[in-house]
C-alpha cells in the first residue's frame, strides 16, 4: 500500500526541475529583450548625433571674394602657395583623422584627386592633427594630392572654418565660388564644378 506522505512529497519533488527552468527561461528571455532595448536606443541615439551623410552649401562671407592665402608646409615635407594653382578650380579640403564623415568620404576625394575632372585640383589642410594622423588617413595615397600642415589653425581661422569636413571651391580667378560642409562624392564635386563654370566663372 502506498504511504500517501510519500506521494505527497513526491509530487513537489518531480515538479520542481521543470519549475526551475522555467523559472531560468523567463529571466534569460527578460534579458535578451532588456539587452535588446538598449542596443536599439543606443543605435537611435547614433543616428541623432550622426553627422549629416550628404554636402551642404552653405552660406559664407567668403563667396564671391578672393580666396584667402594658403602657404606652407605639406605632410610629405615639400612647400605650397595657394596662388600657383591659379587657371584651375581648386578644392580646399579641411581634413582630420578623427573626423568620422572625413574618413567615410576619404575614398571619394582620392576618386576626385585621380580623375581631375573639370581640371580641377584638391588641396587639403590639416585641422588640429597630427600629421600622422593625417598619414594614417591617407595611407597609401599620400602625396597624391597635397595637403598642409597649418600650425595654429591660421588657415581654418582665415576660412572661417571650425568643424571638418568643410570645403571651398574656388574658380580659376582665385574667387571662391562655394562653400560646403559634410561629406561629398567626386561626382557632387563635379556637379558644383560643373555649375560654376556653366556660369561663365
Amino acid at each position: 500500500m502506498t504511504d500517501p506522505t510519500e506521494t505527497v512529497h513526491g509530487e513537489p519533488d518531480s515538479q520542481e526541475p521543470g519549475t526551475i527552468r522555467r523559472n531560468r527561461g523567463s529571466h534569460q528571455v527578460r534579458w535578451i529583450a532588456l539587452i535588446a532595448g538598449l542596443i536599439a536606443a543606443a543605435i537611435i541615439v547614433a543616428l541623432a548625433v550622426a553627422p549629416p551623410s550628404t554636402q551642404s552649401e552653405v552660406n559664407s562671407p567668403l563667396v564671391g571674394h578672393q580666396a584667402p592665402a594658403i602657404s606652407g608646409t605639406q605632410i610629405t615635407g615639400g612647400t605650397f602657395d595657394l596662388r600657383t594653382l591659379r587657371g584651375h578650380f581648386v578644392v580646399i579640403d579641411f581634413v582630420a583623422s578623427w573626423c568620422v564623415p572625413c574618413r567615410t568620404e576619404q575614398p571619394q576625394l582620392v576618386k576626385f584627386a585621380e580623375e581631375q575632372h573639370n581640371g580641377a585640383l584638391l588641396v587639403g589642410v590639416v585641422f588640429e592633427d597630427a600629421t600622422s594622423g593625417i598619414r594614417s588617413l591617407l595611407g597609401p595615397w599620400v602625396g597624391l594630392y597635397p595637403v598642409i600642415i597649418d600650425p595654429g589653425g591660421r588657415i581654418a581661422l582665415d576660412y572661417g572654418v571650425y568643424n571638418p569636413p568643410s570645403k571651398y571651391v574656388i574658380d580659376p580667378s582665385g574667387t571662391v565660388v562655394v562653400k560646403i560642409i559634410g561629406p561629398v562624392t567626386a561626382a557632387q564635386l563635379d556637379a558644383v564644378i560643373a555649375r560654376a563654370k556653366a556660369r561663365g566663372l
